[in-house]
């Protein structure tokens, strides 16, 4: 198996050199590109997803540097990572409904220092090969012409899934460890899922239960914790493009949206307070104010206010989320300028003694269908300072597009404690502030993507206590990388 993992990531470079390489899945993780066969009512298709990921971090951890799995600390990492993900699908179209289905497998290696958390978790260089999707579906086709085209979409397995744009639903595989590829992530599947989606207009809905896609005898008891959860999501939406918003969240031009969550058969062990949560949200997102006028189309806004409570003995739990962010996108200029201000607050726990744990549980967020910045918050924070609990943060984003291709974007954080751990000598709610410097070229090379990111961040007062407060602690970590992507 090692063998074999060996071979795809290096034919993964000579697909790079040779100008290609891999793409985000759609929302559900149906409908891919790739090259597809009829063969009279079944119809097949081919689908290859791929990355190569190449990484520099300097003054880790602020100058207190990274501590390898052998035990030595280093300030400054470099690797690389890499994965190819090939896929096979299928439709089998009956009267007027359809049978689909898919199964894609990942191989994945990481190469070199490995990243740059505290305690580095890949610097032994794994790689892994695994099965990452396999599901089954039924689409209704034209069976209910008067809800629309696939109005029902009814499917069950492996597969991928996410709510609004991530806040709460999005990546249900933690890539860590001996799964390699830790900051590209090729992996979100969830397991057992069984999905139904109802893609109508201008209301849709879905209903789901879902698991997560643990092994902790593979990662060594270093996986996320095992969960389970139930739910419900409804959303009221109008389509920016036809009626592609019923089952596409890029096509909705705005949406208001809730969120019903029940999670069951949690693994105590990691997170005591899953086990019996309750969890409720309401969202909005895109350009909600184009009602009032034309001079408001180029006017957004996105915003959730989510709750999770669990009143089960030793699990209770009061914690809360949400966030505000109204964009404008200045079209008439050059390079259509897009300026967006967000506020974030995710709740922590000043006493924990009390015997109700008020840390919000970031549960299954993802990147998101909206780009860098959506809850990955800071290419250096988010991926190896710290998460979304115990966290109030400020974002300001600037996006212009040069041209169709291109994307160049600069983000600034500043990054606070909901509740500095003044049990353990941190006084100072300042954590940390980042800016992010990225680049997004759409190549002419179909289905070929290339993105790089430079990155600065500074510890405050609090982030450096929680370190040791010394010298070492108050250099600014630098990051650059550079990533290929290819969809097929």
């Amino acid at each position: 198996m090692i063998i074999a993992t060996r071979r795809v990531v290096a034919g993964l470079a000579v697909l790079l050199c040779s100008g290609t390489g891999m793409a985000t899945a759609a929302e559900d993780g149906h409908e891919k590109p790739g090259q597809r066969f009829g063969f009279g009512d079944l119809e097949i298709g081919l689908t290859l997803d791929a990355g190569l990921g190449l990484f520099s971090v300097t003054n880790a951890q602020n100058g207190l540097g990274s501590l390898s799995s052998h035990g030595q600390r280093k300030g400054g990492r470099g690797w690389a990572e890499g994965f190819v993900t090939p896929g096979l699908e299928a439709e089998y179209f009956l009267n007027n409904t359809t049978l689909y289905g898919a199964a894609r497998v990942t191989g994945s290696a990481t190469r070199g220092d490995g990243e740059a958390q505290r305690n580095a978790v890949t610097d032994m260089q794994p790689e892994s090969f695994d099965l990452s999707e396999a599901y089954l579906g039924w689409k209704s086709g034209l069976a209910f012409a008067a809800l629309g085209e696939d109005a029902i979409d009814l499917s069950a397995g492996r597969q991928g899934f996410v709510i609004g744009d991530g806040f709460l639903i999005a990546d249900g595989t933690l890539d860590s460890f001996r799964r390699a590829a830790y900051v590209l992530g090729p992996r979100g599947s969830f397991d057992r899922t069984a999905i139904l989606r109802l893609n109508t207009a201008p209301v849709r809905a879905d209903l789901f239960h879902l698991a997560s896609h643990t092994d902790q005898a593979y990662l060594r008891g270093k996986d996320a914790a095992a969960t389970s959860l139930h739910g419900g999501n409804i959303e009221w939406f109008a389509s920016s493009h036809r009626d592609h918003g019923r089952s596409d969240y890029e096509e909705r031009q705005w949406y208001l949206g809730a969120t019903a969550l029940r999670l069951t058969d949690a693994d105590r062990a990691i997170s005591p307070g899953r086990d019996g949560m309750d969890v409720y949200a309401i969202r909005s997102g895109g350009a909600l104010l184009s009602a009032l006028g034309e001079g408001w189309r180029d006017a957004a806004l996105y915003g959730e206010f989510a709750r999770q409570r669990n009143d089960n003995s030793g699990r209770r739990l009061r914690a809360n989320a949400w966030y505000i962010e109204p964009q404008y996108t200045f079209s008439a200029l050059p390079w259509q300028p897009q300026l967006s201000y967000r506020y974030m607050h995710f709740s922590g726990d000043a006493d924990a003694s009390d015997g109700t744990d008020k840390n919000w549980d970031s549960l299954f967020t993802g990147g998101g269908p909206r780009g860098y910045g959506t809850w990955d918050l800071g290419e250096i924070y988010a991926r190896y300072v710290g998460g979304n609990s115990n966290l109030n943060s400020h974002m300001v984003h600037l996006k212009l597009q040069p041209d169709e291709g291109l994307a160049l974007g600069a983000i600034f954080y500043r990054h606070t404690y909901d509740k500095p751990d003044t049990a353990n000598g941190v006084t100072s709610d300042s954590l940390q502030d980042e800016v992010n410097l990225y680049a997004v070229w759409t190549t002419p090379l179909p289905g070929l993507e290339i993105a790089a990111v430079l990155g600065a961040a500074k510890a405050g007062t609090g982030r450096r206590q929680q370190l040791g407060n010394s010298d070492a602690t108050d250099r600014t970590t630098w990051l650059g990388q550079m990533v290929f992507s290819y969809s097929y």
